[in-house]
């Protein structure tokens, strides 16, 4: 799951959509994959944060567009450790 967001207009609900996605694809007996670190942002609130880790891939391209590429990065390689290319 990947989202963007904007954590500095929307602290209290930075990605929510992603953990809604989540909690869609388990009740549809579905994995969710690809976790990813909430280092380096700055929000107050989101259900896309499952146990101190985003469900899948936060952008804030508003804010933090400078971290995008490596964030993409870093996640491809999260999910490439996670599965059998």
């Amino acid at each position: 799951i990947f989202g963007t967001g904007n954590q500095e207009a929307y602290p209290d609900t930075f990605v929510d959509s992603i953990g809604t996605l989540k909690q869609w694809i388990e009740k549809s007996n579905g994995v969710v994959v690809g976790y990813t670190s909430t280092e380096g942002y700055t929000y107050s609130s989101s259900r896309g944060e499952v146990e101190g880790k985003f469900c899948g891939l936060a952008v804030d391209d508003v804010n933090q567009s400078e971290l995008t590429d490596s964030r993409i990065n870093n996640w491809i390689e999260i999910l490439k450790k996670e599965f059998t290319l």
